[in-house]
């Protein structure tokens, strides 16, 4: 595949998106379930307006993917709101953990006996990150419980990946069936969030703003773009381009909130960050050489 440029920039441009989440959930005083009650409205505005799939893209297929996004999102709000931004984008970057020991049962793809080595280094960067939670802080009011909640989040985040990838992958209408789970995702969770935790009165435009910049740019549009630069470049390419988005998200809560980084917490996402890039190289060599 010869490179595209214009697919790189789209895809940088989603990460670099994406990677101000956790800056944003930090800086509103919404509550997890509140925040993401509201930008669910937001993103399925935009959604319905900029993206609008087909009606016939709408069928229960979408909803393993839809149920799989919307219990992320509510995981990764919960968790950047209890510990740091570092902890809780690292965890939820031990995805590639869950796929591969997933994989022979959901996919039918077996185990190679060196995957066993990513597992290995991806279970001790996880152990870093659980057994040496950062200080209590104004932006991480408990970072042990957070912590194990962005842990969950790794998990429900490789059955997004999985079930996302299933959509793709139809050749007709892929980009429409994702973004169409999307908003099926966003329905529910406006649906069962805001009756049962409504924006307080003493929210201000701050907040609102906050929550329609995430449901518009942050998640909206980095999804378009993501989705469609994936289309024109190869799965290595799409795989580190897109590790932008983990490396900038705590550079973005430091400058904005000034929330520090330990050391463990940072060995820790190096180690999960470095595996991760590691096997999409190796990956995509074992594919060259396979064709």
């Amino acid at each position: 595949m010869k490179p595209n440029p214009l697919a790189y920039l789209q895809i940088v441009g989603g990460a670099l998106l994406l990677s101000t989440g956790s800056a944003a959930i930090k800086a509103t005083s919404f509550s997890a379930f509140e925040l993401a009650g509201v930008r669910a409205v937001v993103i399925v505005l935009f959604m319905a307006l900029v993206v609008r799939p087909r009606r016939a893209v709408f069928d229960r297929s979408l909803l393993p993917a839809a149920l799989a996004h919307g219990v992320t999102t509510i995981l990764f709000m919960l968790g950047n709101k209890l510990t740091t931004a570092a902890t809780a984008i690292f965890l939820q970057y031990t995805a590639p953990l869950y796929l591969l020991l997933l994989g022979p049962w959901l996919l039918k793809e077996p185990v190679a006996r060196r995957d066993f080595a990513y597992v290995a280094v991806l279970l001790v960067g996880m152990v870093l990150l659980l057994l040496n939670p950062p200080a209590r802080a104004a932006t991480a009011p408990n970072p042990l419980l957070g912590g194990i909640i962005a842990a969950c989040c790794g998990v429900t985040w490789a059955f997004t990946t999985l079930t996302m990838r299933g959509l793709a992958r139809d050749p007709v209408a892929g980009f429409e069936r994702t973004m169409a789970s999307i908003i099926v995702a966003n329905v529910v969770l406006a649906c069962v969030l805001l009756p049962l935790f409504p924006p307080p009165v003493t929210a201000g435009w701050q907040d609102y703003g906050i929550a329609a910049y995430m449901g518009i740019l942050q998640l909206g549009t980095a999804f378009i773009l993501i989705s469609l630069g994936l289309r024109r470049v190869t799965a290595l390419e799409g795989a580190l381009l897109l590790l932008i988005e983990p490396v900038l998200n705590p550079l973005w809560v430091w400058l904005a909130h000034r929330e520090s980084i330990g050391l463990a917490s940072l060995a820790g996402g190096l180690l999960i960050l470095a595996t991760t890039g590691v096997r999409a190289l190796h990956n995509a060599r074992r594919a060259a050489v396979s064709t």
